[in-house]
C-alpha cells in the first residue's frame, strides 16, 4: 500500500476537456496504472481528489456511509481555501438540504418524501406529459425537413416533461434550463446564476403552497417541507435528471440511425426499450461526479484515503471495465452504474421516470417523422461532472404538417407568475441549447 504525500503533478486533471477527449483511452491508461481501482487525481487547478475506476471500489464506498458522506461539510478543501472562493464548484457542491447531500436520518427523511412523491406519479400520466411535449417540440420544426435532433428536440425535451411534473409555467422552465446549464457548464458566473436559480424554485414553492395542485411541488409541500428544503430538492432533480435524460435520448436515437443514414423502424416497444438500455450500458451520459468524502482514514484501492480526502465517482472507466466482462451480455445487460449504488442510489421510481421520458422520447419522434437520415453528427470531450454524448445529431426528413393549430409554442409569462424584481438579465448564452429555448418560448 502507497501513502503519497501529494498527488504526482502529472496526475489526471477532471476539469480539463482536452486531456479527456478520448474518454475510452484515458480510462484504459489510468486502469493500467492503478489495478487496484483508485486513481489519485485533480479536480481543478491544485484541487486533490480520488477517481473510482472499478465496481469494487465504489461498492466499498458508495455502501458505506459511515466512513465516505455526501455531506460536503466533511471535505476538508473546500472550507480551508484550496478550492478557491470564485471556484464554479462552489455552486456545484454547496451544501444544501436535500436527499443527495444528506446523510443519516434527514438523508432517510428526504428519501422517504422523494420516493412517495415520484411513486405518484403514474407512468401513464407521465407519457401523456411526454407524448404532449414532444408533440409541440416537433411541431416547432417538422415542416422544414431538416433539424438538430439533440439541440431542438433531446436537450428540449426532457426539461420541459419535469417543468410539467414541478407544476411550473412554461417560461420559468426556460430560466430554470438556462441557469442550470451555465451552473453545470462551470461558467465563470456560475455562483450569481445559482443564486437567480434558487430564487425561482422558492418563488414556486411558495406559489404552490398557497395554491396547491395535482404536482410533483404540491407533493413536497404536504409532506411537510419548508420553502428551502423543496427548493433544493427541485435544483438536484432537475440536474440529476434533465442533462442525463437528454443525453440518453440522443445515444438512444443514434443508435437507431445505422451507418447508411436510415432510421431503423421502431415497431415494437421492445426495440426501443434495448436502445435506451444499449445507450446507458454502452454510453453512460455521465463519466464522472464529486460523489463521497471520507469520514476517516481509510484505505481505498491501495491508497491511504485521508479523512476530508474527496472521492469522484468514475461512471465511464467502471461501466468500461465491466463491458469486458465475458459473462455479462453486452446487448441486453443492465448492469449501468449511473443510477448510483447503496443508500444514496437513484430510487427505483426516479429510475422508472428517467427510462419512461427517454422511451416515449425515441418512439414518438419515429412515429412523427419515419424516414428521417441521419446527415451529419458530432461528438463532445468531458469534464469534471460534465456529460458526454452526441453534441449534434443533424437529420433530413419529408416535411410534415403540424399537430397542434396556431403558431408553435407561442406562450407568455402567466400573469400568476411574477418576476423577481433582484434578478440581473442573464449573460448570452453561448451554448445553442440555450438559444433554441429562448426561440422556443418566445416565438
Amino acid at each position: 500500500m502507497t501513502n503519497p504525500s501529494r498527488h504526482p503533478a502529472d496526475a489526471l486533471r477532471l476539469d480539463d476537456p482536452e486531456a479527456l477527449a478520448d474518454p475510452p483511452a484515458v480510462w484504459d491508461r489510468l486502469l493500467e496504472r492503478y489495478p487496484d481501482g483508485l486513481a489519485p487525481v485533480y479536480l481543478g487547478e491544485g484541487v486533490p481528489g480520488w477517481l473510482m475506476l472499478t465496481l469494487d471500489v465504489h461498492q466499498q464506498v458508495m455502501q458505506d456511509p459511515e466512513a465516505f458522506a455526501r455531506d460536503v461539510g466533511h471535505w476538508r478543501d473546500f472550507h480551508n481555501g484550496v478550492v478557491p472562493e470564485r471556484s464554479p464548484m462552489r455552486a456545484v457542491y454547496t451544501k444544501r438540504r436535500n436527499v443527495w447531500n444528506e446523510d443519516g436520518p434527514a438523508h432517510r427523511r428526504y428519501r422517504e418524501i422523494v420516493v412517495q412523491a415520484l411513486s405518484g406519479i403514474s407512468r401513464k400520466h407521465v407519457v401523456s406529459h411526454v407524448e404532449e411535449v414532444v408533440d409541440r417540440v416537433i411541431d416547432t420544426f417538422c415542416t422544414e425537413g431538416r433539424a438538430d435532433l439533440v439541440t431542438r428536440y433531446a436537450s428540449v425535451v426532457p426539461l420541459l416533461v419535469l417543468c410539467r411534473l414541478y407544476g411550473m409555467e412554461a417560461h420559468e422552465g426556460v430560466a430554470v434550463c438556462s441557469a442550470q446549464r451555465r451552473v453545470w457548464d462551470g461558467a465563470e458566473d456560475s455562483l450569481h446564476v445559482h443564486a437567480q436559480l434558487q430564487r425561482r424554485m422558492t418563488a414556486l414553492a411558495r406559489r404552490r403552497r398557497e395554491e396547491p395542485g395535482t404536482d410533483l411541488v404540491s407533493e413536497f409541500v404536504a409532506a411537510g417541507m419548508d420553502d428551502e428544503e423543496i427548493r433544493d430538492h427541485l435544483t438536484f432533480i432537475t440536474a440529476a435528471a434533465h442533462e442525463p435524460s437528454a443525453h440518453t435520448i440522443a445515444h438512444a436515437l443514434r443508435q437507431l440511425l445505422d451507418r447508411k443514414s436510415r432510421v431503423v423502424q421502431l415497431h415494437s416497444g421492445s426495440t426501443v426499450r434495448e436502445a435506451v438500455n444499449s445507450s446507458l450500458w454502452h454510453a453512460p451520459p455521465m463519466h464522472t461526479l464529486i460523489g463521497r468524502f471520507a469520514t476517516r482514514d481509510t484505505e481505498v484501492g491501495g491508497f491511504e484515503v485521508a479523512a476530508g480526502d474527496c472521492l469522484v465517482m468514475g461512471f465511464g472507466p467502471a461501466q468500461q471495465l465491466l463491458r469486458r466482462d465475458e459473462r455479462l451480455d453486452s446487448e441486453t445487460n443492465r448492469s449501468y452504474m449511473v443510477f448510483g449504488l447503496g443508500p444514496h442510489s437513484c430510487p427505483s421510481s426516479g429510475r422508472d421516470l428517467a427510462l419512461a421520458i427517454a422511451e416515449t422520447a425515441v418512439q414518438q419522434l419515429d412515429r412523427r417523422l419515419p424516414d428521417a437520415v441521419l446527415v451529419d453528427e458530432h461528438w463532445q470531450g468531458v469534464a469534471a461532472g460534465r456529460l458526454s454524448g452526441v453534441e449534434s445529431l443533424r437529420v433530413a426528413f419529408t416535411p410534415t404538417d403540424r399537430i397542434y393549430e396556431g403558431a408553435p409554442w407561442q406562450l407568455s409569462p402567466s400573469p400568476s407568475t411574477p418576476e423577481t424584481p433582484t434578478e440581473t438579465p442573464p449573460h448570452m448564452l453561448s451554448t445553442r441549447l440555450g438559444r433554441w429555448l429562448r426561440w422556443i418560448w418566445q416565438g
